[in-house]
């Protein structure tokens, strides 16, 4: 048994974001209310860590359209040209009484209410699903990588891509809408790709600070014996100097015990001879 149908997706079935991912590409995404009463909805995705989604979950009044805007985040990885982006989005959508909706003035707090009946209706669909499945809508959608000036890329997405989708959307998550506050789940190439290259970059970083730390110590060891050899030098040559200053000394003075001992005979001699 199908889904009830209570919104139009325009684009119906594909997201094309075109690549390089330098920047921030944002597509706009039309929710409009196909019933007579009021409606609310909510996105989901597979990667949630890719698209920041605005807003995440809100209302449609009978006969309006709510532009929804989902930005692809910026990254640094490199596709190759015939890459076949795997991510996906589940909109639901219910119908809700206006009373239920008018109590809350606060858009943040009638945000986390309509969050918390999604969240309530997920855990019935796995009990009673035929049952849900009268209640909430499901509408999927496909994203595409497209390279500039390219044209076929919706054709290239083929069948295969639809047909898989019912299987890799069981396991969506709600998309975030702040950008500060990231859902913790990594369900794609690209954002397990990102993590290992932050631990790698993070790994890197840590090299090198052994490697100047031991440069450093290096460097010191290395002034400390130039220091050593300098003052070994130095005492050397001190050393030398005050021994060639005594050996200088010693020819050139006369000690005084001689100089009594030949005033003596002088003495001596001159007494007796005269």
């Amino acid at each position: 048994m199908s889904s009830k149908k209570f919104i139009e997706l325009d684009p119906p079935q594909y997201l094309i974001f075109q690549r390089p991912f330098n920047v921030p590409r944002t597509r706009i995404l039309k929710v409009k209310n196909t019933t007579d009463s009021t409606i609310v909805f909510k996105v989901k995705t597979t990667a949630p860590n890719n698209y920041i989604v605005i807003p995440n979950c809100g209302e449609v009044k009978v006969g309006e359209i709510r532009n929804v805007e989902i930005k692809r985040n910026i990254s640094n990885e490199e596709f190759p040209p015939d890459f076949k982006c795997k991510d996906k989005f589940l909109v639901q959508s219910m119908k809700i009484d206006d009373q239920e909706i008018s109590r809350f003035s606060d858009p943040k707090e009638l945000q986390t209410y309509l969050m918390s009946k999604f969240q309530e209706i997920d855990k019935q669909k796995k009990i009673n699903p035929g049952d849900v499945k009268q209640l909430l809508g499901e509408d999927r959608l496909t994203c595409v990588y497209q390279l500039p000036n390219e044209t076929s890329a919706i054709a290239e997405a083929g069948s295969e891509e639809l047909g898989s989708s019912r299987e890799s959307l069981s396991n969506t998550v709600d998309a975030t809408a702040n950008v500060t506050a990231p859902v913790n789940v990594d369900t794609t190439t690209s954002s397990a790709s990102k993590a290992v290259n932050e631990d790698e970059l993070a790994a890197a970083r840590e090299k090198i600070k052994e490697l100047q730390q031991a440069l450093k110590g290096f460097q010191q060891d290395q002034l400390i014996q130039d220091l050593t050899k300098n003052s070994a030098a130095n005492a050397r040559d001190v050393k030398t100097t005050q021994v060639k200053k005594a050996t200088t000394s010693g020819k050139n003075v006369i000690p005084v015990e001689v100089v009594a001992i030949v005033a003596l005979l002088a003495f001596l001699i001159g007494a007796f001879c005269f």
